[in-house]
């Protein structure tokens, strides 16, 4: 079922693709829109894309014949995860290699003569489910007793697996990719490349499953690209500093968050006016008779702060009784479960992306309180969007 599943996407795709007319470049992978522009989710549309039908076709051969024979052996459910982590997977290394290319470049012409090279391996674009292939091939390969012979119709020229220990190793995978970059030169190499690297390093035990399973692996890919890529997102602080000379009340609670960072924002909200139980209501008298004394106008605009204050105060200890119940989850996982399951940690992906999200939402209210400009609280909603959906992505994955 799963290989079936995974034909009818990949040729409904490749359809609705040249049904549209779509231009190859609004999905492909492309270095400079997935590393650069963050666009992480070209990843999954640049693997399942083609656009011609030599290509659909060969892949989807492969994709029949390699799925017949180690969907049996891995099993349904979990040939289908391991496919989405291998998109993932696959991606990664693709970037990884084509990022080091580009330092190699650099540090051999520092005088710019490379620009152009450099300028070519980041606008390089690919499309296509080889790379996956690739891995399966290499799985296949080393699961095989009889030797492999990857060159076609030339049945005499085979290659045999070896064993190193616990490892396995055969080159007929290496070969099978000079000869696919032979008969066709437009293929992508490092994506084929990608492929038999993930193939050998999961043959081999790493990552290990638990890591390579989807709802962990993607998640984490995610937290892990918030935390590298776009500095200042995870984890959560504000954008920029108060202005020494601006002390009104309107700035106050932004200015309290931003000189006490991440770690203060609790201690900031427990002590806003009327934060304690006790304290609530003497301070409200206290306030309703200073108030008496004050013009209408001035009365009103306090009262509305105040309610503002109280309803962020409830918001936010409704907001501490889930985080604290997703961790008492966490931790309840610990117990029962192996510390390195796929569940235990994506329950701490799902913690992690609760935190996070919660404290980027309230630096958002902050600033629209304190009346901050739009182009500067902007940047931070869009920040706060991405670990939302990343909490949301996790929770559908796990």
């Amino acid at each position: 079922p799963a290989t079936v599943l995974l034909l009818f996407l990949n040729i409904g795709l490749a359809f609705h693709y040249w049904n549209q007319r779509v231009n190859p470049a609004l999905v492909c992978k492309q270095y400079s829109l997935i590393v650069d522009n963050h666009e992480w989710w070209r990843g999954f549309t640049g693997a399942t894309a083609h656009f011609e039908p030599l290509h659909i076709g060969f892949n989807m051969m492969s994709l029949h014949t390699l799925g017949r024979e180690l969907e049996g052996e891995f099993g349904s459910v979990n040939f289908f995860l391991y496919n989405v982590a291998l998109v993932v997977m696959t991606t990664i290394v693709m970037m990884g290699m084509v990022y080091g290319r580009i330092r190699w470049h650099q540090r051999q012409n520092s005088n710019g003569s490379q620009d152009s090279k450099i300028l070519q391996l980041r606008e390089t674009s690919s499309v296509g489910y080889s790379g996956v292939l690739f891995a399966w091939m290499v799985i296949s390969t080393l699961e095989r007793e009889q030797a492999t012979c990857p060159i076609p119709f030339f049945n005499d020229v085979c290659f045999s697996t070896y064993s190193f220990g616990q490892l396995k190793f055969n080159i007929a995978p290496v070969v099978s990719l000079f000869v696919a970059q032979f008969i066709m030169p437009r293929v992508s190499f490092m994506g084929h490349l990608a492929g038999i690297i993930c193939g050998f390093g999961l043959h081999w035990g790493w990552p290990p499953i638990e890591l390579g399973s989807a709802n962990v692996l993607i998640g984490g890919v995610f937290l892990f690209g918030n935390l590298f890529w776009r500095k200042g997102v995870v984890p959560v602080v504000p954008l920029t500093p108060p202005d020494g000379n601006d002390h009104d009340d309107d700035n106050q609670l932004l200015s309290l968050l931003l000189e006490s960072g991440q770690d203060g924002i609790d201690g900031i909200l427990m002590s806003l006016p009327g934060s304690g139980d006790v304290e609530a209501g003497n301070n409200s008298l206290d306030r309703d008779e200073s108030l008496s004394t004050v013009d209408p106008f001035t009365r009103s605009k306090e009262k509305k702060k105040e309610r503002e204050m109280a309803e962020m105060r409830r918001k936010h200890k409704t907001v501490e009784s889930i985080r604290n119940l997703i961790g008492l989850v966490t931790v309840l996982s610990f117990l029962f479960f192996d510390w390195m399951s796929s569940i235990v940690l994506s329950q701490c992906l799902l913690l992690a992306f609760f935190i996070f999200g919660t404290r980027s939402s309230f630096i958002v209210w902050a600033c629209t309180q304190a009346k901050v400009e739009n182009d500067i609280i902007a940047p931070e909603k869009q920040r706060c969007g991405m670990i939302w959906r990343g909490f949301v992505m996790s929770c559908v994955l796990a």
